[in-house]
């Protein structure tokens, strides 16, 4: 495992964007993200399939200098989390042998972790010893979600297992989360959430980020 001691915070809310998709420029993403810090949101995951370039290491240094103990991952794109002053990376299932040959180990790194849809059991779950274990883990889809349609959720009850498997990691769940079953979830295992379109959606976002924290720095759960 790398080095996370940045990840030590009471509570794990994380806001994940594609950021040229819900935004019409750099400029509003950035105000959106600002207030979400600002809120209650202490990791931003920055998704973005377009081409590297300093503009948007730019954008990345600016939130960061704003806001230096928020934790910024960039989805994927390594040499971005690299040449930027982004904390980490977050790198999908598949791509994982591929991208993480390339990381610095003093690198926040995130990994998503889905279920076998035949089996429903987590699959992909034990890499390679030459590979590092991930700081922390994005499980999902646990709710429907309007992100991902498509995908079939799974429920909560298979948090159990992951943190059996993945017990030095910490645990985010995704999927349908919002304001209302955070508690739920927490209660079933997870260390945090993960929260797309309930926040970037909402007409209210800055009440939605508000409530979620609250529910996650409850710590009586019985």
């Amino acid at each position: 495992m790398t080095n996370n001691n940045k990840l030590n915070f009471k509570y794990y809310l994380m806001l994940v964007t594609d950021i040229f998709k819900d935004f019409p420029n750099l400029n509003e993403a950035e105000l959106f993200i600002s207030m979400s810090i600002k809120y209650g949101v202490n990791m931003v995951q920055l998704r973005d399939d377009s081409k590297f370039d300093k503009e948007k290491i730019f954008f990345i240094n600016k939130i960061k200098n704003k806001f230096p103990n928020a934790l910024i991952i960039i989805n994927t794109h390594y040499k971005l989390a690299q040449q930027s002053n982004a904390d980490g990376i977050h790198i999908k299932e598949s791509k994982w042998n591929k991208t993480i040959k390339n990381m610095s180990t003093d690198m926040i790194i995130g990994k998503s972790v889905h279920l076998d849809e035949s089996t429903l059991k987590p699959k992909n779950l034990s890499d390679s010893n030459e590979f590092p274990i991930p700081n922390y883990i994005i499980f999902g889809t646990i709710f429907s979600s309007s992100t991902h349609p498509e995908i079939k959720p799974i429920g909560i009850n298979y948090f159990r297992k992951i943190k059996k498997i993945y017990n030095d990691s910490i645990i985010l769940a995704i999927g349908g989360i919002n304001e209302k079953n955070t508690k739920q979830i927490i209660k079933a295992g997870a260390d945090g959430v993960a929260i797309k379109s309930g926040i970037i959606n909402s007409i209210n976002p800055e009440k939605i980020i508000r409530l979620t924290k609250n529910a996650l720095l409850k710590n009586d759960y019985n």
